[in-house]
């Protein structure tokens, strides 16, 4: 059936019926089957298989010619041909000159629906990366991108590697150039080289670092016991002077002008409250 047909099935509320039902909806009259005999080019017109085992997608040729696949006239030609037929993949002689038998292995249903594409295969030799390119419904190219592949990867490891160096300049402050000539009067600058050839020149300048004076470390300073430093002399003891008492010393000439009564009143100690004068 073609997608036309298909569409006028889900338009007539078949949408939900199964694969074994067809027959019952041929009999109905609701679509006509197509007759692979009638259409021109059947191996350029991909088709849906279905069987119980599952399903894949190869050309009309295949209902044509069921039993072998049907190889172009240059298929024996000095170059790589693959070809997925009846979920399975064939090579020629010159592809299994290069690649082995191996590569037959693959199931040819999981091959992506892509008019290019790489498969990557892992065998005893390593790792090894095959492009199919296709040339027609169900027949590639097939060539080994292995030696470029494993290229690419080395310059994205590398590229990733100069990324996050660049990084870490900018995140101490630092400066960067991508230069084609070298500068003059600076030694900061490297070349870049990549299997032996001159990719230009960077140039790298790193914030100048102020050297930080450790503090001095200031000794106590060391108190040295006193030599030959005399002992105190002790003061002698103050021994009080007692004063004599004040004497009276009066000449004659003096007391005769005084008299005896006034002479008496000056003489210490003496008390005369019966004496008066006048």
């Amino acid at each position: 059936m073609s997608k036309g047909q298909l569409i006028s099935i889900v338009g007539r509320n078949c949408a939900d019926s199964m694969i074994k039902r067809l027959p019952q909806i041929i009999e109905r009259n609701i679509f006509v089957p197509l007759n692979p005999n009638e259409i021109d080019y059947p191996e350029e017109i991909n088709a849906l298989y279905v069987k119980n085992t599952g399903a894949f997608i190869n050309t009309l040729e295949l209902a044509l010619y069921p039993d072998e696949p049907q190889y172009p006239e240059w298929w024996n030609a000095p170059v790589p041909f693959a070809m997925s037929s009846r979920g399975i993949l064939k090579l020629n002689e010159t592809a299994i000159k290069m690649f082995g038998t191996g590569l037959e292995q693959l199931n040819a249903q999981e091959l992506p629906e892509r008019d290019e594409f790489i498969v990557k295969l892992e065998g005893l030799n390593g790792t090894r990366f095959i492009a199919f390119r296709k040339l027609k419904p169900g027949i590639f190219t097939i060539d080994d991108y292995t030696e470029d592949l494993t290229d690419a990867q080395d310059i994205t490891w590398w590229a990733a590697v100069g990324r996050t160096w660049v990084k870490e300049i900018e995140a101490k402050g630092g400066t960067w150039q991508r230069l084609e000539t070298p500068p003059e009067g600076k030694k900061t600058f490297r070349a870049c080289e990549w299997n032996g050839q001159l990719q230009g020149y960077i140039n790298v300048e790193l914030p100048i670092k102020k050297k930080s004076v450790a503090p001095k470390k200031v000794e106590p300073a060391k108190i040295s016991p006193p030599e030959n430093i005399p002992e105190p002399v002790m003061p002698e003891p103050v021994h009080e002077i007692m004063q004599p008492e004040p004497q009276l010393q009066i000449t004659d000439g003096v007391i005769d002008k005084i008299g005896p009564q006034a002479m008496a009143l000056l003489a210490a100690g003496q008390n005369h409250d019966n004496d008066f004068f006048m």
